[in-house]
Order: C-alpha cells, then sequence, then structure tokens
C-alpha cells in the first residue's frame, strides 16, 4: 500500500502542531497580570498530598487526552493522503486455445487424479489462453469449454480430480455420460482426440490451439476414429498434440508418441522428469497472435476505509471524554 499524495499526511501534521504550538503560547501569556493576587506561603497548599494527587490526576488527563488526539489524528492524516494499491495490468489476450483431452477409462481411473493435477499444474504457467476439458472413454463429454476464466478451470479440475477418489464426496463425477453400453468397447482414443479437435470453436481464425492429451492409448475395441486418422485430422486443423502417458512402454506408447509427432508435437511420460515444463515450454512456442488494441493500464485503487474507521472512533471516543472532563 502506497499514498498517492505522500505530502499530505505531513502538511497535516505540520498544520496541526502549529495550531497546538499558537495555541501553548496565547494560552502561556499572562493576560491576567494585572489583576493578579499575591498570596503568601503557597507552598504549604501545593506539598499538600491532596494538592499533588490531583496534579497529578490532571497531568494523566493531558497526557491521556494528547495520545488520544493524536492516535484520531494520525489515521485522518494517513486518510487524507489518499491510501491505496497500484498496479500495471497488461491486457494483452493471447489467442491461443487449449484443451485438456482426459481418457477416463478404467485402466486410467487410478492415475487419471495425477494427469488432471499435473494439467492443473501446466495451466498455472499460462495466462489469457483459453482453456478447454474434454473426458472421454467410448464417447466423449465437454466438461467445460474453452474458457479464460481461471478460476473456474482450478475448481473444475480440482473438482474432477477429486472425483476420481475411491471414498470421493466431489459434486463433480468425471466419468458420467461418458460411456455408451451399445458402444462394446472403451478407452477409444481415437475418437476422443478427434471430439477434442472438433471442440476448438473460430475454425475460421487463425489461432494457435493445443490438445494435451492424457491416455495410456490401451484401446479395447474400434471406434469411428483410428488415433492414426484422429492425428490427422487434428494436423488438418494445424493443432499440436501432447500426451502424457501413465504407462510410457510398449507398443501402445510409441503409437502414441508417433501420432503426436505427426502433429508437431510431443508425447512424455507422466512421471518423466520435468515433463510438465517441457510441455508448458512446448506451448509457449506456439506462435501467439496478439490482439491490436491492447497497452498497459495503471490502476490504482484507493483503501480509505481502515484509516478512516480508525479515525472516527478516535472522534467517538474523544468527544465523550472530553464533555465528561469539562463537569
Amino acid at each position: 500500500m502506497n499514498l498517492a499524495w505522500w505530502w499530505m499526511p505531513l502538511l497535516v501534521i505540520l498544520v496541526v502542531l502549529a495550531v497546538a504550538g499558537l495555541g501553548w503560547w496565547w494560552a502561556g501569556r499572562d493576560s491576567t497580570k494585572g489583576d493578579a493576587v499575591l498570596v503568601a506561603h503557597t507552598r504549604r497548599l501545593t506539598r499538600l498530598p491532596a494538592y499533588r494527587a490531583a496534579l497529578g490526576r490532571q497531568r494523566v488527563r493531558l497526557v491521556g487526552l494528547a495520545v488520544l488526539i493524536g492516535v484520531t489524528l494520525l489515521p485522518l492524516a494517513v486518510a487524507a493522503g489518499r491510501p491505496g494499491t497500484e498496479q500495471t495490468i497488461d491486457p494483452e489476450k493471447r489467442n491461443r486455445d487449449i484443451m485438456l483431452c482426459l481418457d477416463v477409462s478404467g485402466s486410467m481411473f487410478a492415475t487419471d487424479r495425477a494427469v488432471l493435477n499435473n494439467f492443473a499444474e501446466i495451466v498455472t504457467n499460462f495466462q489469457g489462453e483459453r482453456i478447454g476439458l474434454v473426458l472421454f472413454n467410448n464417447q466423449a463429454v465437454t466438461a467445460f469449454p474453452l474458457t479464460d476464466d481461471y478460476q473456474l478451470v482450478s475448481e473444475q479440475l480440482q473438482g474432477y480430480a477429486d472425483g476420481f477418489s475411491y471414498f470421493s464426496e466431489s459434486e463433480y463425477d468425471p466419468i458420467a455420460g461418458t460411456a455408451n453400453l451399445r458402444i462394446p468397447a472403451s478407452s477409444l482414443v481415437g475418437d476422443g482426440l478427434a471430439s477434442c479437435v472438433n471442440n476448438f470453436d473460430h475454425a475460421d481464425e487463425e489461432r494457435p490451439r493445443a490438445i494435451i492429451l492424457g491416455s495410456d492409448n490401451e484401446v479395447h475395441g474400434s471406434g469411428v476414429y483410428t488415433l492414426g486418422e484422429a492425428a490427422d485430422l487434428a494436423k488438418e486443423q494445424d493443432v499440436r498434440v501432447y500426451a502424457l502417458n501413465p504407462k510410457p512402454q510398449g507398443t501402445t506408447h510409441a503409437q502414441l508418441s508417433e501420432a503426436s509427432e505427426r502433429t508437431g508435437g510431443r508425447a512424455w511420460g507422466l512421471d518423466s522428469a520435468g515433463a510438465t515444463d517441457d510441455v508448458t515450454k512446448s506451448i509457449e512456442e506456439l506462435e501467439a497472435s496478439r490482439l491490436p488494441d491492447v497497452a498497459p493500464v495503471h490502476v490504482r485503487t484507493d483503501l480509505p476505509t481502515v484509516p478512516v474507521v480508525l479515525g472516527m472512533l478516535g472522534l467517538l471516543c474523544l468527544y465523550p471524554l472530553l464533555w465528561w472532563w469539562r463537569r
């Protein structure tokens, strides 16, 4: 927090001190010198215990009053200086779209929570990109469409991650609608990937697009698209695929790697060292066009509430005290 008018509190304090000093000087003038009455042996009176006690009480009152005035004055002086916060906001928006695509079939159930946590970690490295999430088994469901509401993205990813616990009480059901009993197949990665490709909007605009695919590529049965055909579809629409595989070995991983690389992307093992950073860096390397009407905006937020409230509380205490004292 800083002060917009840093000099104002100093000015207020100097003015108050000047007025107080002038009042002290004026009060010290012996305006009744001509009417003064000289009294002998007053020292005996001033040495009386009752007199000294009364004088002590008077000094305590004056000190207390001075402290209360100071405590009241200081917050009001700070409020006069316009306390607040300042920040420079860059309204730059990158027109990149990133679709998170997650296989929620039975073979992935034990690792999907880790994949979603990995997604969440990757998302924290972006700002301004639109993020979406598609869940699939033998059919795909859009968990949430492309959005730049990062609070919603974070809440949704955490909710679906919690939904993969065996004793979950989460309101999010990550497998709801992803298993069609009329389709004798599961983990149709080709169909899932194709659905993710088709979830991108603004097809007529040249927007850098990427898919982060979480799957072990253990396909059972056949769907509309094979993994290779879905990769070709992604390549046609200039969508790069980056895959995270919790079981990065064997033929299935090799197929996933080949399909990802065909689109200009790459596949990693979920637990590979630096996989999250590599995915982020790879997406950052995508050309990010910027909107033309962007310029840094300096925003100041005034925060006068606390000093004003403290000053008003001081005044509320000061006036009754002065009234009681005058009695």
